[in-house]
């Protein structure tokens, strides 16, 4: 069995981790994916706005990306069996479901984070766009 795990920098992934090991056992073969933050394109001040320039996003986009390394390979040291860690910009529930497409995974495991009702509204749930678009199976832990 292949089992992604999507983590970030909470409790709640580190608890996925050690639930997706408690379910699936040694014998399931692990990804870690950590994803950064989408970079934006046009920045904005009182008054005017900008473009950033090709230089500073590549910057900002290496920056991001190896943030995402560093969270998913300490995520990959709670597991007692050896892992694949990925790691990728931009927004989380996409590159999961890209993931798991292209990896042919048989299961993805996520941490769920309590929000209230203005943090659902302005940061949409990755939960939820992994249960309604994955090819797989979702297991949301809280």
């Amino acid at each position: 069995m292949k089992v992604l795990v999507g983590v970030d920098d909470s409790q709640e992934s580190r608890d996925a981790v050690t639930t997706a090991f408690e379910f699936f056992g040694p014998d399931a073969s692990y990804t870690i994916m950590a994803v950064g933050a989408s970079q934006r394109l046009f920045s904005t001040a009182y008054g005017a706005g900008t473009f950033v320039s090709g230089a500073a996003l590549t910057d900002r986009f290496n920056s991001a990306e190896q943030t995402a390394r560093s969270r998913a390979e300490a995520a990959a040291e709670s597991l007692p069996v050896d892992s694949d860690v990925e790691s990728n910009v931009g927004h989380p529930g996409t590159l999961l479901c890209a993931m798991a497409l292209e990896s042919d995974i048989d299961a993805i495991v996520i941490g769920s984070h309590d929000k209230n009702t203005w943090e659902r509204l302005l940061a949409p749930s990755v939960g939820r766009y992994l249960i309604e678009n994955a090819p797989c199976p979702v297991l949301v832990v809280r």
